[in-house]
């Protein structure tokens, strides 16, 4: 499969560039109008319209006439809505950051890493913070300085710093200076468009890793409390929400469709980076089309990467269920066979071997993987097996993996999960 075929969505990516950054904003209304249109209840009302819009893309999305596509479409729109209304209030204030925990396990968008916990704060380039945190004992963490949300055409991607370049006491705790000038140990520089800072925490280790903790301020805060609330900042709070959510849906709408159009069922796209994507990442985007007796054998040689994973998303571009289900694993989860190849077995019900993707029955989805800080780009192959005949397809030393062991791989992934999302 060419580079041109495994691009999918990144065409959206960038017509919205060509549009210039920010074109997915809010549109700035005048105080006066703003505050009339929030005490008469019409900002109310402009909310809950264009949800009804965002809500008719999920209606008329160019998607596969499959059980339960509409019910994922709509599960995923409801968090998006939650996700729109917590940033456009809680992270309005850039004199007076915090962190906010963006996709997780129930609100998600454009493929999001089942390994990862996100968190996000918004800040200005010309001010100075201050970031504080315990290093835990997750993998790593990548710190991002970004121009904003991919989608709404914010695609800058400015500085990288990951916990290994971090100094950092013996008793995990870490401090690390945010600006625009140079400073004296842990610096993260902020370029001119910088409008966000995103963390994002890499778990390998689903059963005993620990998360970092973060907390941020400006340098030079006093304490000041924030103004009052007023109606017109409510209004401007209530159109970037519904705006947030209406682009976003329309955004990742596109590229789904994209890699249906340009799939190939007998070979896997490469990976390639993408727009408004962190530096050190490939992402291999994908899509299956798969019969109820039905299996995929997908085979590579493994990346010299620090990070690698495979993982399946439904028709919306979202992962899917990887709390109760395995749908995700990572280079310290898949196991090698003798030969140094890694084999993964795509199938709606379990095959008893290591390896094995749940795709909770959904006969079409996407097959996405990551290499991240990789020296190479090994490209994986895909063939199809009647599901009785897995085994056979597989080394003869595969071993077998019963239900109960495959129900304790689930309860360590549902603790994983509630110790990640019990933080901010």
């Amino acid at each position: 499969m060419s580079e041109e075929r495994a691009i999918g969505g990144l065409g959206e990516a960038r017509r919205i560039q060509e549009g210039g950054a920010g074109t997915g904003r809010a549109r700035q209304r005048p105080p006066a109008e703003n505050a009339e249109r929030l005490d008469t209840g019409r900002a109310w009302e402009d909310y809950c319209d264009t949800l009804r819009d965002a809500g008719r893309l999920i209606l008329d999305a160019d998607q596969p006439d499959l059980p339960g596509v509409r019910a994922g479409g709509f599960r995923y729109l409801l968090g998006l809505v939650k996700v729109g209304a917590a940033q456009a209030a809680e992270l309005a204030d850039r004199d007076r950051p915090k962190w906010l925990r963006i996709e997780d396990s129930f609100s998600k968008w454009g493929a999001e890493n089942a390994d990862n916990h996100y968190l996000a704060a918004h800040i200005d380039a010309d001010r100075t913070y201050r970031i504080r945190g315990t290093r835990g004992t997750c993998f790593t963490f990548l710190f991002e300085v970004r121009e904003g949300f991919m989608q709404l055409g914010d695609t800058g991607d400015f500085a990288n710093l990951t916990a290994e370049e971090l100094t950092i006491e013996p008793d995990g705790s870490v401090e690390i200076i945010a600006s625009a000038t140079p400073h004296e140990g842990n610096w993260l520089p902020l370029d001119p468009r910088a409008r966000q800072i995103v963390i994002r925490q890499y778990f390998k280790d689903w059963t005993t890793e620990i998360p970092a903790t973060f907390e941020i301020e400006r340098i030079g805060d006093e304490g000041t409390p924030a103004e009052p609330l007023d109606s017109a900042s409510m209004a401007h709070v209530l159109d970037d929400a519904a705006n947030w959510v209406k682009t976003s849906t329309g955004f990742w709408g596109g590229w789904v469709p994209e890699l249906r159009q340009n799939y190939d069922p007998d070979a896997i796209a490469p990976a390639i980076k993408y727009v408004g994507g962190a530096d050190d990442i490939r992402y291999g985007n994908d899509y299956y089309r798969l019969p109820e007796d039905e299996a995929l054998v997908v085979e590579l040689t493994p990346p010299k990467a620090r990070y690698w994973a495979f993982q399946l998303c439904d028709v919306w571009f979202v992962t899917m269920d990887y709390t109760n289900r395995i749908v995700s694993l990572n280079d310290a989860q898949l196991r090698l066979d003798l030969d140094g190849k890694c084999r993964i077995v795509v199938a709606h019900e379990d095959p008893g071997v290591p390896n094995w993707l749940d795709t909770g029955g959904a006969q079409e989805g996407c097959l996405q993987y990551r290499y991240i800080w990789t020296e190479d780009n090994p490209l994986p192959s895909v063939r199809r097996v009647p599901i009785g005949e897995v085994r056979q397809a597989l080394p003869a030393e595969t071993p077998t993996i019963t239900p109960e062991e495959r129900g304790a791989e689930i309860l360590a992934r549902r603790r994983c999960v509630g110790r990640r999302e019990q933080l901010g």
